[in-house]
């Protein structure tokens, strides 16, 4: 058998002080180095990303028709209502600006990674209804009980994509008008054709959809018994 010292590595003896020297100071110039090129891709990373991109919802329609040429009738004056806060579902109380890919992955929602809104689609939707109810005759003061309320639920508020260069702005919404109970209740859908296969084309085209959804909406309103 052979003796256990054949088995051995070879001796080790321990290092000078100038090798210990030589041995930091290597170490020290490789950490260096590593600092360095961690800075510089971290550079590189931030100077390549790509910024993010905001919108609102536009001029409203109300407004712009009755500044400009109305090319249409004047629609039907409403009595002063009470517009209640726009509610919707958690994932519209967010910023995001989502889609959905009908033709490939039509149940799952998807936000675009660097377009946004400058607020939450609900609170857009807010402003957006009450410039119109404002345009279409007065809006009341929301604690105001002598006067009937619209509650408007946001439903949905994507942008739709029928294949992979076409896609819609797609608004449904639920609205309830009550005073000492509820006078009616009604879900519209409104789409609206995206002029591009992009973030911005789905902007645009939700903007008009809101649009015809409030107009609607409001022309459902008008036709209650709200004296």
């Amino acid at each position: 058998m052979p003796d256990n010292d054949n088995r051995r590595g070879p001796a080790v003896y321990p290092a000078t002080g100038n090798s210990r020297r030589r041995f930091h100071s290597r170490t020290a110039a490789t950490l260096l180095a590593l600092a360095g090129a961690v800075l510089v891709l971290s550079g590189c990373a931030l100077s390549r990303g790509t910024p993010t991109v905001t919108y609102d919802l536009g001029p409203s329609a109300a407004i712009a028709g009755t500044a400009g040429n109305a090319a249409s009738a004047a629609p039907a004056p409403l009595p002063r209502l009470r517009v209640s806060q726009t509610d919707g579902p958690d994932w519209l109380e967010g910023n995001a600006l989502y889609y959905r890919l009908l033709y490939a992955q039509a149940q799952r929602l998807q936000p675009y990674a660097t377009q946004r809104w400058v607020m939450s689609p609900t609170r857009l939707f807010d402003e957006r209804l009450r410039e119109s109810v404002s345009a279409r005759g007065g809006l009341a003061w929301s604690g105001d009980t002598s006067v009937p309320g619209l509650k408007v639920d946001l439903l949905a508020f994507e942008q739709v994509f029928d294949s992979a260069t076409t896609s819609q702005g797609v608004v449904r919404l639920r609205a309830t008008v009550f005073h000492r109970g509820q006078l009616g209740q009604q879900t519209f859908e409104v789409r609206r054709p995206a002029p591009s296969a992009d973030g911005a084309g789905g902007v645009k085209a939700l903007a008009e959809a809101s649009d015809a959804a409030i107009a609607a909406l409001l022309d459902w309103t008008a036709t209650l018994p709200l004296k």
